[in-house]
């Protein structure tokens, strides 16, 4: 099909169109998302043998797409020749993107170089705008909207393109730990990203996110406001102050319960709290501050649990000697080694 032969796209046809690419291209869609493209993938079915398209046939094709969309997902808000706005935003934003993907990939059309820079869609790398990284030391950084976040060692936080602007304020903590003051813009949420699919969305609070690779779960704790956490599975929970949330690497599981948030966040003055803590957390601390290495083995059970803190100006035979108290054991060290012996 000729590219003049194209029915004319309105402008928020084409904002949706790349969009969405883009969610695809990141992997950023929602399962009911999913759902919905692959159902309409398979029931989808042009005539065969057809390399050319007419106007009209284009049309009754979108049509036709946008229809299915709105019986898949539920809802009969579909009107011939009007924007859907009050169905909910996910799907609302996006039905007429894949409608529109779905004609764009079955019918090969000739490429119109007008629009190769509007449709490109980013690699990954290049999707990253700006990131911080820290590494043994600690980081404040001061965002655009004026809110603030504190970088604790070993972490890194991306921005990414079109994700913080005068519409959206998205932001990926991809490892480590932060703690954030947000500024409040009701019309603007703050949504936190980390690994597997977790989500933290406010308006305008403080909260500690706690997200390490070398850790077997996620911790989210509120100081002050009001925050909500969900998973891609649309499983979600709403924090007050003082309470927290630990989020398990691999099933998600939700566990939350209250807390001292103050203690949890006060890493930030070097302050270290371990709060039913593992020994596999225990070990990453003392890593982490003292670059001890704390070998284990089969002295202490992994399910075991210790409440306990220290500063980074604590001694650290005393350190070691209280953690030592709480399991039970003795340790032997030789230089930055440290070993538990039952």
């Amino acid at each position: 099909m000729d590219k003049d032969k194209l029915p004319e796209k309105n402008n928020e046809e084409k904002f949706l169109l790349k969009y969405f690419l883009r969610r695809i291209h990141n992997n950023e869609t929602t399962q009911k998302e999913k759902n919905v493209i692959e159902l309409l993938k398979q029931s989808y079915e042009p005539a065969r043998g057809i390399r050319r398209l007419t106007d009209k046939g284009l049309k009754k094709a979108i049509a036709r797409n946008r229809k299915q969309i709105m019986k898949e997902i539920g809802t009969s808000q579909y009107s011939k020749g009007k924007t859907i706005r009050r169905i909910p935003l996910v799907i609302g934003s996006s039905a007429a993107a894949i409608a529109l993907l779905l004609i764009l990939l079955t019918f090969p059309f000739t490429k119109d170089p007008s629009l190769t820079d509007t449709t490109a869609i980013p690699s990954e790398s290049s999707s990253i705008e700006k990131q911080f990284t820290t590494g043994n030391d600690m980081k404040k950084i001061v965002l655009a909207d004026g809110s603030t976040i504190f970088l604790n060692q070993g972490t890194t936080i991306s921005l990414r393109q079109g994700k913080f602007n005068a519409h959206t304020r998205e932001i990926w903590l991809d490892e480590g730990e932060a703690f954030f003051d947000v500024k409040k813009e009701a019309s603007r949420p703050f949504i936190v990203h980390t690994p597997n699919g977790i989500s933290t969305q406010v308006l305008g609070t403080s909260f500690n996110i706690r997200a390490y690779a070398q850790l077997e779960e996620q911790v989210i704790s509120v100081n002050t406001g009001r925050v909500q956490v969900y998973d891609e599975k649309e499983n979600k929970i709403i924090l007050d102050p003082d309470y927290k949330v630990s989020v398990k690497n691999g099933n998600n599981e939700f566990v939350a319960g209250k807390t001292d948030a103050g203690n949890i966040s006060a890493w930030r003055s070097g302050t270290i709290m371990l709060e039913q803590a593992t020994i596999r957390e225990v070990a990453f601390r003392l890593k982490q501050a003292f670059n001890i290495t704390l070998i284990y083995d089969h002295a202490v059970n992994d399910n075991e649990r210790i409440v306990t803190s220290f500063t980074l100006n604590t001694p650290q035979e005393e350190v070691l000697t209280t953690i030592c108290k709480l399991y039970n054991v003795h340790y032997k060290r030789n230089n930055n080694r440290v070993e538990l012996i039952k």
